[in-house]
């Protein structure tokens, strides 16, 4: 699940745009991850999938115009080979439940630690390009 240059390409989806920005700068600063891109909502999302192919997705559940369940199927469709990681505040088991049945890989909770967070992400993409 990494590219040539060994980096893992990533599309951070949430509505907080500063969470967005924090994001794509922890991610960047590692390594071993590239932000192709970011989106605010559910349907951008899935445009961006279509275009930059990402290997691993950070999605938050509430969003505006299109939630992270019901851009769930059509990112798991248009991106099989991909890791998707819920990453949303929400702390309830039936949405996570929900969020995995329609094809999430992960589900992280918002405000774990930076090095918590990054080692979470790797853990979730390594044990999916192992089948685990």
């Amino acid at each position: 699940m990494t590219r040539a240059g060994g980096k893992r390409r990533v599309l951070v989806v949430d509505d907080a745009s500063n969470l967005r920005e924090l994001l794509t700068l922890l991610l960047d600063t590692e390594d071993d991850f590239e932000v192709v891109d970011t989106a605010s909502n559910g349907a951008q999302a899935l445009a961006s999938a279509e275009q930059f192919r990402p290997d691993i997705v950070l999605l938050d559940l509430a969003m505006p115009v299109m939630d992270g369940l019901k851009a769930l199927p059509g990112l798991r469709s248009r991106l099989p080979e991909a890791c998707i990681v819920i990453f949303t505040a929400f702390d309830q088991r039936e949405l996570v439940d929900e969020a995995l049945k329609l094809g999430a890989d992960a589900y992280l909770e918002k405000g774990a630690s930076v090095t918590s967070l990054v080692a979470l992400i790797r853990e979730a993409t390594d044990r999916k390009a192992s089948g685990a």
